[in-house]
């Protein structure tokens, strides 16, 4: 009898445990988003870029945030992403506002209009660094370049893009490099970060917030030097629109760097295929900015550009996709 009486005892407390778990995954999983694909791939920047550790993040986000989805990040660039986007390779990626633009008009990077991107929101802004080592004497200005190897970062990124786009203010182009002697070459930003420490390249281009991860690493053998660009040409590329600004690099971004060295900024922003379905980007967009301390705790540096005031700098709201509208019009972002 008192076997029978535990049994029974031993049998409702199991049976009340299983409930208490059941109500434990099902309140678990009702927090949980439904995305109508298994998958999300997220256009990203290459190994040893900024962008890279921001797509990392924002796997974690969407993964904690989805029920069943599975989140890649694909390495790439500005231009690549957008292209990827209109091809549906991926299903977001992040962009250059300047090359979103360019995107819509089939301008500079584009064989002609895409029509399947659509804006989610910017992000921060990139200082352009154009950058040798400090032994390198005859390099100080970008006059200074035009007959040296340089290495311009990923083929499909915005950064070449702007680089050529600045390089015209002073009529330098890829045909006077070579006439001069010199050579471009293109990869992912820790290679060329590697090469530049192997004195296998003279310059390095990159963009950053302001720092760039892979120069940040060389830099203890190998001091690093940022070339100026000219006021009067940042200047006059302001004045163009084409979504090109400038800035300022300050002063201890790398060991050797005592002072602020001005150069030419673009914006990082979020884009989005534009036939993925509203709610699901309603989602993707409120996840992100909801999350914002996880990218602070990740990516600080860049993070704290991160803010919902400033999520439409450079982005109309007309190329906006509808879902992510919804959000920031719910949030008094956008009226």
């Amino acid at each position: 009898m008192k076997k029978k009486f535990i049994s029974i005892i031993l049998l409702v407390s199991f049976s009340i445990l299983l409930t208490a778990c059941s109500e434990t995954t099902s309140s678990d999983s009702g927090d949980k988003r439904e995305a109508p694909s298994e998958f999300l791939k997220i256009g990203s920047g290459p190994m040893g870029s900024g962008w890279y550790p921001i797509t990392t993040v924002m796997i974690d986000v969407y993964m904690d945030g989805f029920s069943k989805l599975n989140v890649s990040q694909i390495e790439g660039g500005s231009t690549g992403n957008l292209e990827s986007l209109e091809v549906g390779d991926i299903q977001m990626g992040l962009n250059y506002t300047s090359d979103f633009t360019s995107a819509l008009e089939g301008g500079d990077g584009f064989e002609k209009q895409l029509e399947e991107v659509s804006a989610i929101g910017a992000l921060y802004p990139v200082y352009q660094t154009i950058a040798t080592t400090t032994d390198n004497d005859d390099i100080n200005a970008i006059e200074d370049i035009v007959d040296k190897h340089i290495f311009l970062g990923p083929k499909g990124g915005g950064g070449p893009v702007a680089f050529w786009k600045m390089m015209e203010e002073y009529e330098i182009d890829e045909e006077t490099i070579e006439e001069a002697g010199g050579k471009v070459s293109y990869g992912n930003y820790s290679d060329g970060a590697s090469m530049l420490k192997d004195n296998n390249v003279e310059v390095f281009v990159g963009g950053g917030a302001p720092f760039i991860p892979a120069l940040q690493e060389i830099e203890i053998t190998k001091p690093i030097k940022v070339i100026p660009i000219d006021e009067d040409k940042l200047n006059s590329i302001e004045e163009k629109g084409l979504g090109i600004s400038s800035g300022e690099i300050p002063g201890g971004t790398y060991k050797d760097l005592d002072e602020d060295i001005p150069t030419y900024t673009m914006v990082t922003m979020l884009s989005a295929r534009s036939d993925i379905e509203d709610e699901y980007v309603y989602d993707l967009t409120e996840l992100f900015w909801e999350n914002i301390e996880a990218f602070e705790d990740q990516i600080p540096e860049r993070a704290k550009y991160f803010t919902i005031e400033t999520a439409l700098d450079g982005i109309k709201s007309e190329n906006l996709h509808p879902g992510a509208k919804k959000y920031y019009e719910e949030v008094g972002v956008l009226e």
